[in-house]
C-alpha cells in the first residue's frame, strides 16, 4: 500500500474494494506458522479476533495452517519491470520509481532491443499515469498474472486483454535471458531473509494484530509476489479479494526488519475494515475531516507490535517504518502521530478499551 498520506476519497475505494502487497522453481510456503479500486462494497468473510492463536495449534499438524505463501513469479516480475520502465520513460521525478535509469544489457541482439523497446512502448502508451493501487485493469492483470505457475515461461491465460498478453508473450525470451536471473535471485534472497522472522515471531504479531483491530487474519494465507521492482509508491501494495500483496525485493526500505514489518502492514489492510469503519463512524458524528488516521493507526499498530515481539535487546534499537523513513514528518502525518502516541499507544498497551481510543482520537485531533 502507499505509504504517504492519501485522501479519505481514496481511503474509501481501497474500503469498498477491498485494496489495501516463481521463482523459477521456488515457491515457499511457510508451513506451520500462522499468523504475514471502485466498485460497489464487497464484505470479505472474517475469521474471529482469535483465529491466529487458535490456528497456531492447528499449524501444529495442518501445513496449510500458514500467514503467507510466498512467490516468485515470471510473469508478475516481467509486469511490474515492464511498468517501471514504462514509468521511467516520462523524465520526471516519481516516488515509485526504484532507478533512474533503464535496464540495459550490452550483450542484446537488436531484434531483442527492438522487441523490448516495443514492449514498453506499449506499456507507455497503455499504463502511463495510472496506478497499480486504484486501477482496475491493472489491478486484474496482476492478479491474473500471479495466478500463473511461478516456473512457467509460456504464458497460458487467455483472460487477459489478448494485446497485454501478446506483448508480454514477445518480452518474455528477452527478459529471461537479460535481467530474470538476477531479479528472481534477489527475490528469493530476500524471502530467505523472511522466513526465519516469520517462523519465530510471526505468530505472535499477527494474533496481536488481530485483537488490535478486532478483525481477524484472512482464512486462507496471503498470497506475496515479491518482484524486483514494485513501480507504487512505498514499492508494496496490497489487494483484496482474494488477499494478494506485491513487495519489491530491491527497495532499501524494505530490508531487514523494516521489510518484515511491512509484510504484517500491508497485510493488516486486508483485515482493516471494523477499525477503519468505527474511525470513520466517530469522525461523522464530530464532524471531523480525519482524512488517513486510519492509515497511521495501521502504521503504528504493526510497528508496535513488531517491535514488542523482538527480542529485549533489539527492541530498544529497532525503529517501526514510519518513524524510520519520515512518515510523521509529510503532510497531515505529524497531527496523526501526536494522537496515535497519546491515545492509541495506551489502548496496544491495554490501558483503554478500543472505543475510548477511538473517541479520544478523534476528540484530540
Amino acid at each position: 500500500m502507499n505509504r504517504l498520506a492519501d485522501t479519505s476519497r481514496t481511503r474509501a475505494i481501497r474500503l469498498q474494494r477491498g485494496i489495501s502487497i516463481g521463482m523459477v522453481g521456488l515457491v515457499l510456503t511457510i508451513a506451520g506458522i500462522v499468523e504475514s479500486q471502485e466498485s460497489a462494497v464487497v464484505r470479505r468473510p472474517s475469521r474471529p479476533p482469535e483465529s491466529a492463536a487458535a490456528a497456531t495449534a492447528s499449524a501444529k499438524t495442518d501445513p496449510s495452517a500458514a500467514l503467507f505463501e510466498f512467490h516468485s513469479s515470471f510473469f508478475v516480475n516481467l509486469h511490474q519491470t515492464l511498468l517501471h520502465e514504462a514509468f521511467l520513460r516520462k523524465g520526471a521525478p516519481d516516488r515509485r520509481l526504484e532507478s533512474n535509469l533503464p535496464l540495459a544489457d550490452a550483450t542484446m541482439t537488436d531484434p531483442e532491443r527492438k522487441t523490448w523497446n516495443r514492449a514498453v512502448d506499449f506499456y507507455e502508451a497503455r499504463f502511463q499515469g495510472r496506478r497499480e493501487l486504484f486501477d482496475d485493469g491493472l489491478v486484474k492483470i496482476n492478479g491474473i498474472l500471479a495466478r500463473e505457475v511461478d516456473t512457467s515461461q509460456t504464458l497460458g491465460t487467455g483472460e487477459l486483454p489478448e494485446d497485454v498478453a501478446e506483448v508480454l508473450r514477445s518480452a518474455a525470451p528477452v527478459y529471461m535471458s537479460h535481467w530474470w536471473r538476477g531479479h528472481d535471485a534477489a527475490n528469493r534472497k530476500w524471502i530467505l531473509s523472511m522466513r526465519p522472522l516469520v517462523d519465530s515471531l510471526g505468530p505472535k504479531i499477527a494474533a496481536a494484530i488481530e485483537r488490535d483491530l478486532k478483525e481477524g487474519w484472512p482464512a486462507v494465507p496471503i498470497h506475496l509476489d515479491v518482484c524486483y521492482f514494485v513501480p507504487e509508491i512505498g514499492h508494496a501494495f496490497t489487494t483484496n479479494h482474494p488477499a494478494h500483496t506485491t513487495l519489491s525485493s530491491s527497495a532499501p526500505t524494505l530490508g531487514g526488519l523494516n521489510g518484515f514489518e511491512t509484510l504484517f502492514h500491508e497485510a493488516s489492510h486486508t483485515f482493516a475494515d471494523t477499525m477503519a469503519d468505527a474511525l470513520l463512524k466517530e469522525c461523522a458524528a464530530a464532524k471531523k475531516e480525519c482524512g488517513d488516521l486510519w492509515h497511521g493507526v495501521l502504521f503504528f499498530t504493526t510497528g508496535e507490535e513488531t517491535r514488542r515481539a523482538l527480542p529485549e535487546p533489539d527492541q530498544a534499537v529497532f525503529q517501526p517504518y514510519a518513524y524510520k523513513n519520515g512518515l510523521y514528518e509529510r503532510g497531515e502525518y505529524p497531527k496523526y502521530r501526536r494522537v496515535l502516541e497519546k491515545d492509541w499507544q495506551p489502548y496496544l498497551e491495554g490501558k483503554i478499551d478500543f472505543a475510548r481510543a477511538i473517541r479520544q482520537m478523534v476528540a484530540d485531533l
